[in-house]
């Protein structure tokens, strides 16, 4: 409130330059000036300290103690100077101005008054009021002084409503445009989600790409999302950011309604399911403080970026099996013959490349075709898919078991000499020979035995094509010398026909 300081020295100024004029000019009216003059700077230096320290500048007591040593000082002198056709009336009004503006409008009319009551009771004992006129005009200043300072007030009034409806618009406008500005934002994360999203079949691999871009409008540290199979109860995708990975685990364990996420360091998890369908959960989980901030529309772009996760989740679940029915056999869940090829064309190649060695197993199950006529092709299906399920847990997981055609069967066995593959291709056939296979009733009855060409790369063959010769030449030997055995091909040696013995077959 520095111009509080400027207007009282200026003030003091100027009563002081007509005390100078007047002490020496008009004698008589010395005393008056001198009072008034006194009064008023005893005010100013009182006031003005504490003008300089306040931070309310509406302050009433300050601006009572303000006006009341005016009304003092300007009585004394309009008493004293009266005479001069009242020359501190227009200091009155300056006053009623100044307190309009400054203070709450009943606050000025009540200090209004003060001054009011001062020049009345200046110009009543200062002057000799006798003629009617007088009285007229003294009642209209009076009248004056408070209109003045109402009029003031009024306008100081509505000029503040306007600024304070003004800024509460400004205000509306600025949060209408933040609200926008952040559904703009929220709207382009959720666009670029879907992108990401629906951009590949894999969507194991855009997880941590979808919380980054959501942490950018949802400010949550660390979190999970999960979306969970509920027929199966097991959790068919989750990602996580911000969350150790040793403390991120899948929710198939845990109660649908009701999950509690894992715990990351030492801050307590809570959980929001966004999507709830009768075979899919989704699930949000993060620090519990951030899920109770999360705001409606939160959720609701939560929800959105749920929804595009459930069908992006069901696209990659649906193109996997597509992508595995391609190359399975129905029947017995082996690979089928098209698999079969490509990784015959893979593991060749493999071989050339590091001096490796390959062999493959052909197998053909003796006199299947009186398995069918005994007990029916229904039977006969299920003897192949229980020889498929023997194949599978004989092998390594690194061969590959393939139904090459009816009750044919082929294994492909990587960085497996010959010798090596006599050793698998002995240890299937004793394994199905001592297996019984189920009838028509569920009995185990049914004996089978099968014969088992092999052939090897590149002792036998030098070629895919000539390696499948190989061996299924070899299965026909073992059919024409009495079935249930394992032979390889027949290997000339100059003019000479040798027949493939299990020594020739470890050599």
């Amino acid at each position: 409130m520095r111009w509080v300081l400027l207007a009282r020295l200026g003030g003091a100024a100027i009563l002081a330059g007509v005390h100078a004029f007047w002490a020496g000019g008009i004698p008589e009216y010395a005393p008056f000036t001198t009072w008034g003059l006194g009064v008023y700077l005893a005010a100013t230096v009182l006031l003005v300290p504490v003008a300089l320290r306040l931070k309310d500048r509406g302050s009433v007591p300050f601006w009572t103690a303000v006006t009341v040593a005016d009304g003092i000082a300007l009585g004394i002198l309009t008493g004293g100077l009266g005479g001069l056709e009242d020359p501190f009336f227009a200091w009155y009004v300056g006053d009623a101005a100044v307190l309009a503006m400054v203070m709450r409008r009943r606050q000025s009319w009540v200090l209004t008054g003060l001054l009011v009551v001062s020049y009345a009771l200046a110009h009543l004992i200062g002057h000799q009021v006798t003629e009617p006129l007088v009285h007229v005009f003294l009642v209209f200043k009076v009248m004056t002084l408070m209109l003045v300072g109402g009029a003031v007030g009024i306008t100081m009034g509505a000029q503040e409503e306007r600024r304070v409806a003004l800024e509460s618009l400004q205000a509306e406008t600025m949060e209408l445009y933040a609200k926008l500005e952040r559904s703009v934002s929220e709207l382009r994360a959720v666009t670029e989600i879907t992108e990401i999203i629906h951009s590949t079949l894999d969507v194991e691999t855009v997880g941590p790409v979808l919380l980054e871009i959501l942490h950018k409008v949802i400010d949550v540290p660390a979190s999970c999302i999960y979306v969970i199979d509920k027929t199966k109860h097991e959790t068919i995708f989750s990602a996580s950011r911000g969350v150790p990975k040793e403390s991120v685990r899948g929710l198939s364990g845990l109660e649908i309604t009701g999950a509690i996420a894992p715990s990351a360091s030492d801050n307590a998890f809570g959980c929001i399911e966004l999507i709830d369908h009768p075979e899919t959960l989704v699930v949000f989980c993060a620090d519990t403080e951030a899920i109770d901030q999360l705001s409606p529309d939160d959720r609701i772009v939560l929800q959105t970026v749920a929804s595009e996760l459930v069908v992006a989740v069901e696209n990659s679940r649906l193109y996997k099996l597509t992508k595995r029915l391609a190359i399975t056999d129905e029947l017995t869940d082996l690979y089928n013959y098209r698999y079969l090829q490509q990784r015959l064309d893979e593991e060749i190649g493999r071989a050339d490349r590091y001096d490796k060695r390959l062999s493959l197993l052909m197998l053909d199950i003796d006199d299947f075709k009186r398995v069918n006529d005994s007990h029916g092709h229904r039977v006969g299906d299920g003897v192949l898919a229980e020889v498929g399920h023997v194949l599978k847990t004989t092998v390594r997981e690194v061969d590959v078991v393939a139904r090459y055609g009816g009750e044919e069967f082929s294994v492909v066995l990587p960085e497996t000499d010959a010798s090596g593959a006599f050793i698998v291709a002995e240890k299937i056939r004793e394994a199905i020979s001592l297996t019984r296979f189920k009838d028509a009733d569920g009995e185990r009855r049914i004996h089978v035995t099968v014969s088992i060409g092999l052939a090897s790369y590149p002792v036998h063959a030098h070629d895919k094509e000539s390696l499948l010769r190989a061996a299924d030449d070899a299965v026909y030997r073992a059919k024409e010398t009495g079935k249930n055995r394992v032979r390889a091909p027949r290997l000339r040696l100059g003019r000479v026909q040798v027949e493939s013995t299990e020594q020739e077959v470890a050599e």
